[in-house]
């Protein structure tokens, strides 16, 4: 399926953004160590841009699994221990789940001292080292400030760090002191010109876009196949309606990207195992908007205006704006109906799952209201058990892709510790 509707610069820019909802500190360093490791590159002289630029968006990556194990804060402070949990799962889900399979084991290593990376059997050992390095470089430039020395790198040369890349650091600085630049934080002008240099063919697109609804099962695991059954339903509405090519790939995108914005929800308040008060629930609904503010400026209008409506009725009874049929299409509609299915037949810690005869009673009533439009829900109606049973099929096949990699957390674990 080609991706047209956002360009590399802007998936670049979105990755950031996501990551900037998760966790605000971690993503202001994971793209200092990105800018680090480009310097360490760069000053090595054997590197094209687009090559640097690549490693750079890898480094943004490098603390995702953090966000699994709730080690977040840890992990940005110099005394952090462990750091094995957070590895595997960075590893395991750049691995299954994102364009970086190549090179995933670097985020597996990235915190092991250099004696025991020194003799892998890995295409990207030296790549690893200076992760490494770059990553210490920022905990400890933070961490000490305007007492932070050179010679404090250098103790561990050969220890801790590899002495080819610590001698690569020191001739970097020389070079450029780019240590001040993020000091003062003036070095994002140089980080946008390392990120014009990435071009992202269509398929490596699609895959980062799936890497950040795969983002959300971080924080739970549910999600990810609640939305993979969001696309599900509403593909084979498109297929049943007969729409074109172009709407099936807004309304597509627009399934995919749906619920990022839970990202900056509580995870306590997603799972909590009983009815939410008034305060609770919008804060949930404000999820919408702030998908809409992660999205804006950096992917199609329409695929955004799609991605917003999913909780709006055709009545005007929806959120957050309370739209009414003549603001909305078809389009709209079967997103917006896509995700009521899926989420009524879903159980919920706080409610048991809907049956098929409670739901098309709902959307019976939903057409007699107004709420639902009648084409689109009529369409699924007549179709309701191929389409669930279509939808049920990719949910399944996204929880065996993460048992999958649960079991292989406990080998790799097993395997280092």
């Amino acid at each position: 399926m080609a991706v047209e509707y956002i360009t590399s610069r802007n998936m670049i820019s979105l990755i950031y953004e996501t990551m900037r909802v998760m966790n605000v500190s971690v993503a202001h360093h994971s793209v200092r160590v990105g800018y680090i490791l480009a310097k360490l590159l760069e000053c090595r002289g054997s590197y094209e841009k687009y090559e640097i630029a690549d490693f750079m968006i890898l480094a943004m990556l490098h603390d995702i699994g953090a966000f699994k194990t709730d080690d977040v804060r840890k992990q940005l402070t110099y005394e952090a221990k462990r750091t094995l949990p957070h590895s595997i799962y960075g590893y395991l889900f750049l691995k299954y789940l994102s364009p970086f399979e190549e090179r995933s084991k670097i985020v597996l290593y990235h915190h092991m001292d250099y004696t025991k990376t020194k003799d892998l059997d890995f295409r990207y050992r030296f790549e690893l080292e200076l992760l490494k390095l770059a990553e210490m470089m920022d905990i400890w430039y933070k961490a000490f400030g305007d007492k932070f020395e050179y010679a404090m790198i250098n103790k561990y040369s050969g220890t801790k760090f590899d002495p080819e890349a610590v001698a690569l650091l020191q001739k970097a600085i020389e070079n450029d002191d780019f240590l001040e630049k993020i000091k003062d934080n003036t070095f994002g002008d140089e980080v946008d010109e390392y990120e014009d240099y990435v071009l992202l063919s269509d398929g490596e697109k699609e895959k980062y876009l799936k890497m950040l609804m795969y983002f959300t099962g971080l924080r739970d695991e549910s999600m990810v196949s609640e939305t993979i059954s969001v696309i599900s339903v509403s593909r084979e509405l498109t297929r049943k309606l007969n729409l074109n090519e172009n709407d099936k790939n807004e309304i597509y995108y627009a399934a995919l990207l749906h619920d990022i914005g839970m990202l900056a929800i509580p995870s306590q308040l997603l799972n909590a195992p009983r009815n939410l008060n008034e305060e609770e629930k919008n804060l949930i609904k404000t999820h919408v908007e702030i998908m809409e503010k992660m999205l804006k400026g950096k992917i199609s209008d329409n695929i955004i205006k799609i991605a917003t409506a999913h909780h709006e009725r055709f009545d005007g009874s929806g959120y957050p704006k309370g739209l009414k049929a003549s603001y909305m299409t078809n389009k709209d509609a079967i997103l917006q109906l896509s995700e009521y299915v899926v989420n009524a037949m879903r159980e919920k810690p706080y409610r048991r799952a809907y049956t098929k005869n409670e739901i098309i009673d709902t959307l019976n009533n939903g057409i007699i209201s107004g709420q639902y439009d009648a084409i689109v829900t009529d369409t699924f109606m007549k179709h309701f058990d191929d389409i669930i049973e279509i939808a049920e099929d990719k949910a399944d096949m996204a929880l065996i892709m993460y048992q999958k990699l649960l079991r292989n957390y406990k080998q790799v674990y097993n395997s280092l510790a």
